[in-house]
């Protein structure tokens, strides 16, 4: 790894971190920004990794064209975590599709090489302001939920705040979340806040009641069906998977799920892929799962009745409180 601090650093200025294997490469965009900016270097993805954690670069300078991990790979692994730092995908001439994947997949622009230097400027004045805005946003965010506010939710006790301080946290990181509480007191409410705080909350929300299926259907609805699969499948159907793609499905009162569709859940999760019922061909979804009970699942994984453990969600639960969970 290479780590140039600027010769006269700018004690208020932004941080840039450029990830790029190649040398002359970083050497131009750095002298381009370092009047402006403090400017870090890193020739691999594995390199940035460490500069990220002890600096917390405000924005990245990504190539997606790297020997031992694709900057690609690297920007999904940034956008699962919370608080990530703005990104531009750094593209080689006529990588124009992949550069549109990963501005899908949560990068704010990308430059193709070769490009000028004031093109370059302009792009990161731009990214580092709209990063501004986003953590303004979050803040005010974090503001109305110590206030006792989250979406449609309000309550202004503490065990409120912490709940609604605890889910915008999780929110900002992609990851399954598994809310727990008695009927009636807001689950999908605290849900769809979750996926509309995410980088997620452009994309669908799409709720399934697990419980308000009869268990020959829920499959159907989960995985959908082709034409012909069985007696009265006369059209194709998309299930919640690919409804949710690039979104979030909502798995309300998961603990009435059977063992069975519970073990195909699994293997989605697993993989990232279904495939229709009647269906041979593996689609690929990409969706984030956010499920709700009523039920103590200890007590029902105990029983043998569930097979999920609590060890693989990142849990926002309340219990016994009255309030939503």
């Amino acid at each position: 790894m290479t780590n140039h601090e600027p010769s006269t650093p700018t004690p208020k200025g932004k941080t840039i971190l450029i990830v790029d294997d190649d040398h002359t490469a970083r050497y131009g965009m750095r002298r381009a920004l370092e009047e402006r900016y403090q400017v870090l270097e890193a020739e691999s993805a594995a390199a940035a990794r460490p500069v990220i954690a002890s600096h917390r670069p405000d924005l990245l300078l990504l190539d997606i064209e790297m020997p031992e991990e694709s900057g690609l790979d690297f920007l999904r692994e940034l956008q699962a975590k919370g608080d990530a730092p703005a990104v531009i995908m750094i593209t080689a001439y006529g990588s124009e599709k992949i550069a549109v994947e990963a501005m899908k997949r949560g990068a704010y622009d990308y430059l193709p090489k070769p490009f000028e230097v004031d093109e370059l400027r302009l792009v990161v004045e731009r990214a580092t302001e709209h990063a501004d805005l986003a953590e303004e946003n979050r803040r005010l965010k974090r503001q109305l939920a110590t206030e006792g506010q989250f979406g449609g939710l309000i309550g202004s006790a503490r065990l409120m705040r912490e709940l609604f301080e605890s889910a915008d946290r999780v929110a900002q990181a992609d990851v399954t979340v598994l809310i727990e509480g008695e009927s009636g007191t807001g689950k999908e409410l605290l849900a769809t806040e979750i996926h509309r705080r995410s980088n997620r909350g452009k994309g669908p929300f799409v709720p399934l009641n697990c419980a308000a299926l009869p268990e020959h259907l829920i499959e159907s609805e989960l995985f959908g069906y082709e034409k012909g699969a069985f007696t009265g499948a006369t059209s194709l159907k998309r299930g919640k998977f690919e409804l949710a793609h690039r979104g979030t499905l909502f798995l309300d009162e998961i603990g009435d799920m059977s063992l069975a569709t519970q073990a195909k859940l699994l293997r989605v999760l697993e993989t990232r892929k279904v495939e229709r019922l009647g269906g041979t061909a593996s689609l690929d979804v990409d969706v984030r799962i956010i499920s709700a009970t009523n039920k103590d699942l200890g007590v029902e994984i105990n029983k043998q009745t569930f097979r999920c453990s609590r060890s693989s969600s990142a849990e926002c639960s309340r219990r016994n409180t009255g309030g939503p969970a």
